[in-house]
């Protein structure tokens, strides 16, 4: 029988929990505009190996942006420089300048070392192998 499909749905809900949970924790501390959202958006995906993240990072170059993996958190923190050219007059500003740090708890735990980011088309996509004591593994069966 295998064991992993009868916990995943348990899982699952949890991890949506904590994820709803933090949310709101962010958009009740994190700032005073009721409007603001949670920078950089993100989704978290993975697989029996790995942890896979894609946070929107428009207009933000890849020397502005910083990622750390520490004690079961990911942290992605940067900066974006809105410039208006030399001579030019700004007339109209809906995406300017902007510091940013998210961090988000991690559902298992991964190796640091491992870890790949690659910033392409406004969109950081890191991949964090998951530690070995945290993959999936088929235990054999046998008779006593």
């Amino acid at each position: 029988m295998n064991t992993r499909a009868l916990f995943t749905p348990a899982t699952n809900a949890v991890t949506l929990v904590r994820n709803e949970v933090e949310r709101m924790f962010d958009n009740v501390f994190c700032c005073n505009n009721a409007d603001s959202r949670t920078y950089p958006s993100l989704n978290m995906i993975d697989d029996d190996n790995n942890i896979y993240v894609e946070a929107e990072l428009p207009g933000v170059k890849m020397e502005n942006v910083e990622v750390t993996v520490a004690d079961g958190m990911l942290i992605i923190s940067g900066h974006r420089t809105a410039v208006t050219p030399e001579g030019a007059n700004t007339l109209r500003r809906e995406r300017g300048s902007l510091e940013f740090e998210r961090s988000i708890s991690l559902p298992t735990n991964v190796e640091p070392s491992d870890t790949k980011a690659v910033l392409k088309d406004g969109i950081l996509t890191l991949t964090l192998p998951k530690s070995v004591n945290s993959r999936a593994r088929q235990v054999p069966v046998t008779e006593a």
